[in-house]
């Protein structure tokens, strides 16, 4: 109950740590990281142009940017199609009701490019501390103007009469807070399994995260997951990969005995 982990640094990963895992994930038929991840964040359909946005940012450098971002939302649209004919997509991904709510169609209200478009508000005005950002995925529907500066909803995921104990979503809600220049997340899983998914959620939202202050200028803070019921598929499994996992580090010098990583 009430797993909690913290990304200090989210995106960079030590290679041995996914390689153990992708391995024993392909050995049960499970989804690699990458597969997982990229139903959070589709990195591979962003192409990075290596820009910070910024309040000064040159006018073609901030079409740049944005061509980048507009380039992966039309590239997720166009393969949205298939992946609802996918198994247990039939209620749209996570992805495509950020970008295109309520996901099952293309040309919905992008909620994602809401939250960049506010956060660069905050920027230009020179806040840097806000706690008013959060992504609600547990609404049921839109605000009446969607389009409002003040009153833009967050991603909506579920709807709050779902009785599904255990159904899609088990992402509920992302909280962003902006404080003294950097954005942190914490992501809230009211069901989350530590072996097939988990590391992969947490690569996802933190490209997520990246992504967010590449496209409004602000540093990248620390993201926290919260599953409140974590689900570890079998104790002699999840001990025999950290084993291992173990194992590879201290051979390869990245880790001694003792240390708690």
């Amino acid at each position: 109950m009430h797993v909690i982990s913290t990304v200090t640094e989210p995106g960079p990963e030590i290679e041995t740590v996914r390689s153990v895992l992708d391995q024993a994930l392909e050995k049960a038929g499970a989804q690699s990281v990458q597969t997982v991840a990229e139903t959070i964040f589709p990195r591979s359909l962003y192409s990075d142009p290596d820009i910070d946005w910024s309040p000064g940012l040159p006018a073609a450098q901030r079409d740049l940017l944005d061509h980048a971002a507009a380039s992966m939302y039309a590239a997720y649209g166009d393969m949205l199609p298939l992946l609802l004919s996918a198994n247990g997509n039939h209620g749209g991904t996570y992805f495509s009701r950020m970008i295109s709510w309520p996901g099952k169609t293309v040309g919905g209200f992008n909620q994602l490019a809401a939250r960049v478009e506010r956060l660069r508000g905050e920027h230009s005005a020179g806040r840097m501390t806000n706690n008013t950002l959060d992504m609600d995925l547990a609404a049921d529907a839109l605000a009446d103007n969607p389009t409002d500066e003040v009153d833009v909803p967050g991603i909506q995921v579920y709807a709050a009469t779902d009785k599904r104990s255990r159904g899609f979503p088990c992402l509920t809600h992302i909280d962003l807070t902006l404080f003294q220049g950097r954005l942190h997340a914490t992501a809230i899983y009211r069901h989350q399994y530590l072996i097939d998914k988990a590391y992969g959620n947490l690569l996802g939202l933190s490209w997520l995260l990246r992504f967010l202050c590449q496209q409004s200028g602000f540093e990248v803070g620390e993201l926290v997951v919260h599953a409140t019921l974590a689900d570890t598929q079998g104790r002699s499994r999840a001990l025999a990969l950290v084993r291992e996992v173990r194992t590879m580090l201290e051979t390869r010098g990245l880790v001694t005995m003792g240390d708690r990583q």
